[in-house]
């Protein structure tokens, strides 16, 4: 596996799919957690894949959620793991762009979940108890295109009758859920939102400084897509490589098909 930032996008953009040579594909994913963390995070499906597909897999981190989908429809990646809320929106301008699976996540202990929750939280010794002690605090969301991070928060502040861009105080674009848990501890922000599972993987100490004031409900996990390019066969080829695959150790645990139903939901937050 060979790893690139964004600055190497203009080589990727050379890379054919079908070169003569080994061929070569591009795997792209959103910077939801930083990069050595993704790439750690991902080693073992793409090991596996380079080696049932005898190919080399080139991963990229975006450089924000939408620049994803700037990649993906210019044909710049072959496969992309990519979020929630931004397949959707993608399926609204590409209704057929290829869908290959859902990804399941183990958790702390090693369940694998194909879905999960986002969570306003606060500190325990904060005066934040309920939505409406949320007027004019400071709030760190993630990135405007995070499902987890920012849609389902501003949803579920509305229907709880805050007005997240009119009542909350100074809003803090923090892009990765950990910087929302070290600037909650940090009391550099009064409340945020993160995923479940970020606060599932907090020792317990840290876990019990925080109040969890509303938890969303289900959300799936992100979804594996392929590029519109690639060969219907190959495609069959790597969705099946893809269920087959299972981890009994990684973060990756494995895969399954989901109804995109539940993906065209998402829209309905807006």
């Amino acid at each position: 596996m060979k790893i690139k930032n964004v600055l190497s996008i203009v080589l990727l953009l050379c890379i054919s799919l079908f070169a003569t040579e080994k061929q070569k594909l591009v795997f792209a994913v959103n910077p939801y957690k930083t990069t050595p963390e993704l790439q750690m995070i991902h080693a073992e499906l793409i090991d596996y894949l380079e080696k049932a597909l005898d190919s080399e897999i080139i991963f990229v981190v975006s450089k924000d959620y939408n620049h994803l989908i700037t990649l993906i429809e210019q044909g710049s990646v072959d496969i992309a793991s990519i979020s929630p809320k931004l397949f959707a929106t993608l399926r609204l301008q590409e209704p057929m762009i290829p869908y290959l699976a859902s990804i399941k996540f183990a958790d702390e202990r090693g369940t694998a979940r194909s879905s999960y929750h986002s969570l306003i939280i606060t500190l325990k010794d904060s005066s934040i108890q309920t939505f409406a002690d949320l007027k004019g605090k400071s709030f760190g969301f993630t990135d405007v295109d995070s499902t987890s991070g920012y849609l389902y928060p501003q949803f579920m502040m509305r229907q709880n009758g805050i007005d997240p861009a009119k009542e909350l105080g100074k809003i803090y674009m923090l892009k990765k859920h950990p910087k929302i848990i070290q600037a909650l501890f940090e009391k550099s922000i009064d409340a945020g939102a993160v995923y479940d599972g970020i606060y599932r993987a907090l020792p317990k100490t840290d876990q019990e400084k925080i109040r969890i004031l509303s938890t969303s409900e289900e959300i799936p996990y992100d979804a594996m897509i392929a590029s519109k390019q690639m060969d219907k066969a190959f495609r069959t080829k790597i969705r099946a490589l893809l269920l087959a695959f299972h981890s009994k150790h990684g973060r990756i645990a494995g895969f399954e098909n989901k109804s995109l139903a539940l993906y065209d939901r998402l829209l309905d937050l807006e």
